[in-house]
């Protein structure tokens, strides 16, 4: 049961590192970005690329993020700020769809369709009669650290401040000369950094394959939607979420924990 519940904060710091970046397209953006499970599956087929061939493994991760980052500044620029500007919110939905769909058919193109796992040895560390990688440890520190960061950043600094105006007072930040389309990309690019950072992770210790985006988007848009779309919320309910199903996962099989956790 203990090394149940530790398999769980291990995994809800997954959903939690993937809920942020959603959470602040859908909050600030005002975007329901339905592509951000392929961001996080391209992170972690980058992630795996790197390691292999020989880079250590914080470094492997600092560049999935930063690649997931300027593979989404792009995809704003190029689709979704447009569709918003021109054509509102279900057209920028159902492009970000088509890229969901797409991405498994390109991850198969350029990495594969086997069920891969980074080849490198994390030591375990015994917790309360359990144990932990180092490297699930760290995905719980960051997890924690970085929605406390961001959280107080949103409140305390004022480019949060600014970022959360634009989002809520459209005509009062144009009012005091605030860019929203800017603000807009670069908040979109942050999630996809985010995105990136949680794929980075989570497959230093779960399998990736082609076909992951559409679970992880369908577990991350629950979390959001019932956290409210704040930054706790997504802590709280991403944790939650990993460890009732984890708990679950004890007691029956993976398909049922899953169903009657969702």
């Amino acid at each position: 049961m203990t090394q149940a519940l530790l398999s769980g904060l291990a995994v809800g710091s997954a959903y939690v590192l993937m809920s942020l970046g959603f959470a602040l397209d859908l909050e600030i953006c005002d975007i329901v970005n339905a592509a951000h499970g392929a961001f996080v599956v391209l992170g972690m087929y980058l992630m795996l690329e790197l390691a292999g061939a020989g880079w250590p493994v914080p470094a492997a991760i600092a560049a999935a993020t930063a690649g997931v980052a300027l593979l989404a500044l792009p995809v704003y620029v190029l689709l979704v700020g447009p569709a918003r500007a021109t054509a509102g919110h279900r057209i920028q939905l159902v492009y970000t769809l088509l890229l969901l769909i797409a991405s498994p058919a390109v991850f198969q193109i350029f990495f594969g369709g086997d069920i891969l796992t980074v080849a490198h040895h994390f030591a375990s560390v015994p917790i309360a009669g359990g144990t932990l990688s180092t490297i699930e440890i760290a995905s719980i520190a960051v997890a924690v650290l970085l929605t406390g960061g961001l959280s107080l950043a949103a409140k305390r600094s004022v480019p949060g401040k600014l970022a959360y105006c634009a989002g809520r007072y459209q005509l009062g930040a144009r009012a005091i000369g605030l860019s929203i389309t800017r603000v807009y990309t670069l908040v979109f690019v942050l999630a996809g950094a985010l995105a990136g950072l949680a794929g980075g992770l989570i497959v230093s210790f779960q399998p990736v394959s082609p076909t992951l985006g559409l679970g992880f988007v369908s577990v991350v848009f629950l979390v959001v939607i019932v956290g409210r779309a704040t930054l706790a919320g997504c802590l709280v309910l991403g944790f939650g979420y990993g460890i009732a199903q984890a708990l679950l996962n004890y007691f029956a099989s993976a398909a049922i924990a899953a169903t009657l956790t969702y």
